[in-house]
């Protein structure tokens, strides 16, 4: 079969998840269009593996109708991005068998399901059953279904504890409060062990973090790498996986996470659904209060850490496995060949090439629109304050012209 993947871009947790997926899978020809940019990483392993790469494609729309045309499945990966919904709502797409996969769990705005959204696909797929409980999706009347997202745990499954100083507390994924709980540095800052230390890798606030910890006269104990290509060497020297999330936050089956466990290190999260879905009883899943008491658990109990260590392996490996995600879309797949392409126009409450930026926004938040006004006229969360994510702030520098996003930009603090 000859599918081709369109994606706002391709960089870091989605980004890992698909070239894994195409490095491995030989059963189908993959051709990825990157509306927006593909980082250095993508366009290596675009040469290696020999699936066809192309970025900023949204300049080029003869060129993505053209591949559409002629590709038997086209798998939209899904996510608040403003050149993705200008690509959804502002144009009409040729006969087409198309699949959309959610990368984020749509529970907390802007990055929500809308009723246009699930009934645009002849599947829609999420990566949690957690987006199942959406009012969204409990409404919904098309084909809804799960695959788990994952990279697989090969690249991590021989990493072991290296000897080193102190006891080290890791994080790896995105430095950005609308991701990370916003009193991060408060709830480190608060854990009792002596010779602690903390190593967050990852961006792209991760310059603002380190002034942050300097304000509040930390910094030694942080160590802020910034994105890092390999993160191997940094799990086999984390004694814990510190991994306190936003009770908001947008994520669904965290690579990073999913790459700890695999490691054996233990991770101490709070109890947001996806931590719970993901961890089980493979770690520590506590109350924001709890947190320190956590890590210093662990840190009194060292045979507790080797022991979780083994078990956490065990259930990674099963749990994320690549085959089977790779198994399961080639059923998808399958099921859809069956179908005749048909044309496809977005069905809500704007459409066509005369919608604006603003109204593209507002569009995109299909039934939360009053949460946005609530936090345009108040103190904005960090959901909102994020300058990417499908904040007003992202789709203003998309669409810098439009002067009702810059208003609405302007007047929300940016993180």
């Amino acid at each position: 079969m000859n599918v081709l993947h369109i994606t706002p871009h391709l960089g870091g947790g989605v980004g890992r998840v698909l070239l894994a997926w195409l490095r491995k899978d030989k059963s189908s020809t993959h051709t990825v269009f990157c509306l927006d940019y593909a980082n250095k990483k993508a366009i290596e392993a675009s040469r290696e593996t020999g699936f066809r790469l192309y970025g900023n494609t949204h300049v080029w729309p003869p060129m993505i109708n053209n591949y559409i045309e002629k590709a038997d499945i086209v798998l939209i990966h899904w996510w608040n991005h403003p050149l993705l919904y200008d690509f959804l709502i502002r144009r009409s797409l040729p006969p087409a068998r198309v699949v959309m996969w959610s990368h984020v769990s749509g529970f907390y705005p802007p990055n929500v399901f809308t009723d246009a959204l699930l009934k645009y696909p002849d599947i829609f797929v999420f990566t949690t059953p957690m987006s199942e409980n959406t009012l969204e999706a409990k409404r919904a009347s098309g084909d809804l279904r799960v695959i788990w997202s994952t990279a697989g745990t090969d690249h991590v499954k021989d990493v072991r504890p290296k000897p080193h100083k102190g006891f080290i507390v890791g994080y790896i994924g995105t430095v950005d409060y609308c991701k990370m709980h916003p009193d991060f540095l408060k709830m480190s800052m608060s854990v009792k062990v002596p010779g602690v230390h903390f190593i967050v890798c990852g961006g792209p606030n991760d310059e603002q973090m380190r002034e942050e910890a300097e304000r509040l006269g930390v910094g030694d104990k942080f160590t802020f790498t910034g994105p890092v290509d390999d993160i191997a060497p940094y799990l086999s020297e984390f004694d814990v996986f510190g991994y306190p999330l936003n009770p908001m936050h947008y994520g669904t089956c965290d690579q990073s996470l999913a790459e700890a466990m695999a490691a054996g290190v233990p991770p101490v999260t709070l109890g947001n659904p996806m931590e719970r879905y993901m961890v089980d009883a493979h770690g520590y899943v506590v109350e924001e209060e709890n947190y320190a008491a956590a890590i210093e658990l662990l840190h009194l109990n060292p045979f507790l850490r080797r022991d979780l260590s083994g078990y956490l392996r065990e259930a990674a490996a099963q749990r994320f496995s690549l085959d089977a995600m790779i198994e399961q879309w080639q059923h998808v797949f399958e099921d859809l060949m069956k179908k005749p392409k048909s044309e496809r126009k977005w069905s809500g409450r704007v459409s066509g090439e005369g919608v604006s930026p603003s109204e593209v926004f507002i569009e995109s938040l299909g039934d939360h629109v009053d949460d946005f006004r609530a936090n345009l006229k108040g103190t904005p969360s960090f959901n909102w304050k994020s300058k990417t994510r499908g904040t007003a702030h992202q789709y203003s520098s998309f669409s810098p012209q439009d002067k009702i996003l810059r208003e609405w930009s302007d007047s929300m603090e940016v993180a």
